[in-house]
């Protein structure tokens, strides 16, 4: 590492991680986040993984240990059933009402330093194999990429998950490129512990399959070294996994689950169904959970329409508006570099091209849940080392315009602070009407009511007729408000981007769970907003009548 690139990097992490501080002491709780850190908590306090099943436990235990730390209140012990985590995330923000907002920017901090490492790692690949200035273009892209921002600093399994499973593709990388026993112990680490973020992290199964098949057709180490090698590290990444769940339920066949998933109910009545699979029952169980989420009915929404299904399409537009234009052009340059053969060694062209578009057609292909890009965050360290070729173009002029696209992509994003969570590039047109392309993660996940509180104090405003998408009660955050329902009486009121797109949702309205059916409160589209808090915060003044 030249002294010129180590100074660049850390000047770029350091500049990524006020920002990352920054909304993270900024942002209100927001909707996933309600349960995320609490069943972390819960999986601490009892060795139990059944909560909030849907992901793997690994980065959910590592947003709550410093949150333990502080001794939070509340007893996650006493449950004489597994509670489901909607409602250990109300009894979690009813005991610790007082600094509750504290005790999440806490478990925060975790989820900010796997953002910053996912920079670290970019560089880090890109200056052993593309050259010191693509490194830096790189982790430049990745430290101020927007949606890396805007889900690096909250508790989740996105960008952690991302990060995971690039490790594990670049451990497979090294173990393929040169066997030993060493890589191979790396890369069945590594890879086992991506599958403890997040199931999607499966994908990276065949994905190493096909790098595998790349390496065996080239020149290198005997095939039978490289088989080994991957063969010794697939098997190590089971005992990850299972290390990852205490242990716990090992060996039950299929045929002993009740499941409820098409895909393994299949697996289950065939030929090994009855054979003991070597995973924790609660993997397996939550795998289930998640498959018949992924296959079922659930309100999306995209370009004003709502819908039951979603749209082939979905990924790549929320990528095309979520990106940076810089970032997007950049990407497009190094396509067209690889597309031309630029880089000689076919399986880095493959390290770099596989995963992206495997992770791409599998979120697409599997799945009809479009709740946000972040699902495609996995394939953005791959996307950020394409983007950085063009910074080693031949020719001058063209490495010159690249060079200037990454400040100025570094530049667009640093100036959406504190709102990286909201960010739209301008093909989605005026910012504060990005709800009419996206909502939910894309735009409003319920993070404004600080700024909600901030502006109520401002202007004197006592109380607030509020519909806001998030699960937190507001009265946490010191907002005196009224759920509106039925006839709009004259008053202040607040409305969430995601509900001025239609979608329903759950609302808390003093100790009791209101059900807003689709369309509760687009009627607001009607109006003038007096206000917009951080693009999807909409405050409006609804005057008397007249006479």
């Amino acid at each position: 590492m030249t002294p010129r690139s180590r100074l660049a990097l850390v000047a770029l992490l350091g500049a990524s991680a006020a920002i990352l501080a920054t909304e993270a002491v900024h942002d209100s709780v927001t909707v996933d986040e309600f349960a995320h850190l609490p069943a972390g908590l819960y999986y601490l306090a009892t060795g139990r993984f059944e909560v909030y099943d849907l992901s793997p436990p690994l980065l959910r235990v590592l947003a709550a240990l410093p949150v333990r730390a502080a001794r939070p209140a509340g007893d996650m012990t006493h449950f004489a059933t597994p509670p489901e985590h909607w409602a250990l995330g109300y009894e979690f923000m009813a005991a610790n009402a007082a600094r509750y907002h504290a005790l999440f920017v806490l478990g925060r901090l975790p989820m900010s330093l796997l953002a910053l490492a996912l920079a670290a790692a970019v560089f880090a690949f890109a200056r052993r194999n593309l050259g010191p200035a693509p490194a830096v273009a790189a982790a430049a892209l990745a430290a101020f990429c927007p949606t890396v921002l805007g889900h690096g600093h909250l508790v989740g399994t996105d960008v952690g998950c991302a990060l995971a499973m690039f490790l594990a593709a670049w451990a497979a990388l090294a173990a393929l490129r040169r066997p030993t026993a060493g890589r191979t112990a790396l890369f069945g680490v590594a890879l086992g512990g991506a599958a403890l973020t997040k199931f999607s992290a499966l994908a990276l199964y065949p994905i190493v399959a096909v790098l595998a098949a790349v390496a065996l057709a080239a020149a290198g180490p005997p095939r039978g070294r490289r088989a080994a090698a991957i063969a010794g590290g697939v098997a190590l990444s089971v005992l990850v996994i299972d290390a990852g769940y205490l242990g716990r339920g090992v060996g039950r066949p299929l045929a002993a689950y009740a499941l409820s998933s098409p895909r393994l109910q299949r697996l289950a009545a065939g030929p090994f169904g009855r054979v003991p699979l070597p995973l924790p029952h609660d993997f397996v169980d939550g795998l289930d959970r998640q498959g018949v989420e992924a296959a079922g009915y659930y309100p999306v929404y995209f370009h004003g329409a709502l819908a039951r299904r979603g749209w082939w399409y979905y990924l790549p537009a929320a990528f095309a508006l979520k990106a940076t234009l810089p970032m997007l052009a950049l990407l497009l340059g190094g396509a067209v570099v690889l597309l031309r053969g630029r880089l000689r060694d076919p399986l880095l062209v493959a390290f770099l091209a596989v995963p992206p578009l495997a992770f791409a057609a599998l979120a697409i292909a599997l799945t009809d849940i479009d709740l946000g890009v972040r699902y495609l965050l996995p394939a953005y360290p791959f996307l950020f080392l394409v983007a950085a070729l063009p910074v080693a173009a031949a020719p001058v002029a063209l490495r010159r315009a690249a060079i200037a696209l990454v400040a100025a992509h570094v530049v667009v994003s640093a100036a959406a602070t504190p709102h990286h969570l909201a960010y739209f590039n301008r093909l989605a047109g005026d910012p504060d009407a990005a709800y009419r392309w996206l909502a939910d993660s894309n735009l409003d996940w319920g993070q404004e009511l600080r700024d909600l509180r901030a502006y109520m104090t401002e202007h004197g405003i006592r109380r607030v007729r509020l519909a806001y998408f998030g699960r937190v009660a507001p009265e946490v955050y010191g907002i005196d408000y009224e759920l509106p329902r039925g006839r709009l009486e004259p008053g202040t009121y607040a409305v969430s981007a995601t509900f001025l797109a239609g979608i329903p949702y759950f609302l808390w309205d003093h100790g009791t769970v209101y059900e807003a059916p689709p369309n509760a409160f687009a009627l607001f589209r009607r109006h003038a907003p007096r206000a917009v808090l951080g693009h999807s915060l909409f405050v409006y003044e609804l005057p008397a009548p007249a006479g």
